[in-house]
């Protein structure tokens, strides 16, 4: 039976939390009820397959750091995770950061990375990219799909940031009434670009704009006490 690939990104809708974290909150490091938290989890992997599939979801650490899959293990201490095995399924949370999902349908491999602007400036894209090859990907085979983020309208920095990130790459940031914007997606498909990426598929959505999501920014915003957090999954079926 031939091996296909399934992912999704999640919204916030169809879960068990209550107030600030209705309803879909996968994330732990929440002050949400665990219980919830565990259960919502529970919904979106059985969404991806009805299997027994180990979950892995790194203890994300806005580091450049990324690792391969082979055992199932407590806690993987990274930002991106990959695998060409199809007992797992891959995650990670996100609440305006990028999720970004690799897959090579040729050689059924599979990856996933949490990607802000540490991430980024650090080059999580082009560690997760290299660990594909590692266990057998080519560039060329590799697809690449954004979900859900903080899109540059949203996106107001300072100008020290804009200094520090060091890009001029055109049109990552705009100025604007005095206040500066940055896009992270268009910073991210460039460093596809640069990798010889080019299958690139956006989902366009601005967590901060869009209520079915979580949004860190928004919650500040809206000066709430917390955040929920985003799941975005993939596993080879």
């Amino acid at each position: 039976m031939k091996q296909s690939v399934k992912f999704k990104f999640f919204n916030n809708r169809n879960g068990k939390s209550k107030g600030i974290y209705y309803s879909l909150n996968c994330g732990f490091k929440s002050r949400d009820n665990k219980i919830n938290v565990k259960e919502n989890i529970e919904i979106a992997k059985n969404l991806i397959s009805k299997e027994k599939k180990v979950l892995i979801i790194p203890n994300q650490l806005h580091s450049s750091k990324c690792l391969i899959v082979r055992k199932n293990k407590s806690i993987y201490n990274c930002d991106g995770v990959v695998t060409r095995n199809d007992k797992f399924i891959l995650g990670i949370t996100t609440a305006d950061c990028l999720p970004i999902i690799f897959i090579d349908y040729q050689n059924k491999i599979i990856g996933i990375c949490h990607a802000g602007w540490r991430g980024l400036k650090r080059n999580i894209i082009k560690n997760t990219v290299n660990k594909m090859l590692q266990i057998g990907s080519k560039k060329s085979n590799i697809r690449v799909f954004i979900g859900p983020c903080i899109r540059k309208n949203s996106y107001e920095v300072s100008q020290e940031f804009i200094n520090d990130m060091k890009f001029n790459v055109k049109g990552l940031w705009t100025k604007k009434d005095n206040k500066y914007y940055f896009d992270l997606p268009k910073l991210a498909k460039r460093r596809l670009n640069d990798l010889g990426i080019s299958e690139v598929v956006d989902s366009k959505i601005d967590t901060f704009k869009n209520i079915k999501y979580f949004s860190y920014r928004r919650s500040m915003h809206l000066k709430y006490r917390d955040y929920g957090r985003n799941l975005s999954l993939v596993s080879i079926i």
